[in-house]
């Protein structure tokens, strides 16, 4: 296929997926679930710029989320009830913690990378839940207001989503800007080859971190993003799991794309909707799903439309 065919193929898919972001809060089963799939798009696609092109498999990114989301939950309610200093308040401790736990943990290769981030992550799911007099401990922090920004109701969940939308969409450019950078080249470089990349002269462990530090700064803004979204911090937004969850829709979507991670939070999130629905057993079949779709589809959903639909993204 040549370069402008495969450009067109790109702007119309582009196009259908904003026609759709558009117009599916009023054909999701509640508005609230299309937010929630926007804030867990975001995630996923700074958690692919960690797997799918620096090649850094981590289980502690739920600490970032998690640091974002009690960051801001703190800033609105007992600071200055303001999105933009909550926002920005998230990012700033998520991208912190990126910073140490990434500078502790880059020079760790394959599993013995992925247990330490993981360690960091249960560390600060224990100190949340321990810390109760700041973030409520077990059950959470509480009564997290949502005030307006300027003309924009935030109160209202349809203003919310649209203002959810620009935001994520903003973060999209960005991240497709970084990644198709000399230095996201530089990464997916070291992804396939690290000793080459070194004999040309490539600091990795800079350029790794500098990834570390860039993820942990959008999945912190997804977190300030879901205590908007809720009023509410949930303490399990820094459990192991929700690193876990994260893991699931990039590698179901399709590493390495930014796209495919989008896709991979859209169908998690809403077979986890519609399957709870029926049973208490969701979680069950939803890893049966993950298995047959990691056995059966390894390019995940975007690998079977490159493969059967011939398309090139």
């Amino acid at each position: 296929m040549n370069k402008g065919a495969g450009s067109g193929q790109k702007m119309i898919l582009i196009s259908v997926a904003l026609l759709l972001a558009i117009v599916f809060p009023h054909i999701a089963p509640y508005i609230a679930l299309a937010s929630e799939i926007l804030i867990f798009a975001l995630f996923a696609m700074a958690f692919d710029l960690m797997l799918g092109y620096a090649g850094m498999l981590s289980f502690g990114h739920a600490a970032f989320f998690g640091l974002g989301a009690y960051t801001a939950g703190l800033i609105l309610k007992d600071l200055y009830p303001s999105v933009p200093l909550a926002l920005l308040g998230g990012v700033i401790t998520s991208s912190l913690a990126g910073f140490i736990i990434g500078f502790l943990s880059i020079r760790r290769r394959g599993i013995y990378f992925t247990m330490v981030t993981l360690a960091f992550g249960q560390m600060f799911y224990f100190i949340a839940f321990k810390w109760t007099g700041l973030t409520g401990g077990d059950d959470g922090l509480q009564r997290v207001p949502r005030p307006s920004l300027g003309p924009l109701d935030l109160k209202s969940q349809i203003v919310f989503y649209y203002f959810l939308l620009f935001s994520v969409i903003v973060c999209a450019i960005l991240l497709f800007r970084i990644v198709n950078s000399p230095f996201g080249k530089t990464l997916q470089a070291q992804r396939e080859n690290r000793n080459r990349a070194m004999s040309i002269g490539y600091d990795i462990d800079r350029f790794k971190l500098r990834a570390f530090i860039l993820s942990a700064f959008f999945s912190g803004l997804a977190g300030g993003f879901y205590a908007l979204l809720l009023n509410f911090v949930p303490l399990n937004s820094l459990h192991w799991t929700n690193s876990g969850e994260v893991v699931v829709m990039t590698i179901t979507g399709g590493m390495g794309t930014l796209f495919g991670p989008v896709l991979g939070a859209v169908c998690i999130i809403l077979l986890r909707d519609i399957i709870s629905n029926f049973t208490e057993s969701w979680t069950f079949i939803m890893g049966l799903l993950f298995m047959a779709a990691v056995l059966g589809f390894r390019g995940g959903i975007i690998g079977i439309l490159r493969s059967k639909l011939k398309l090139s993204i």
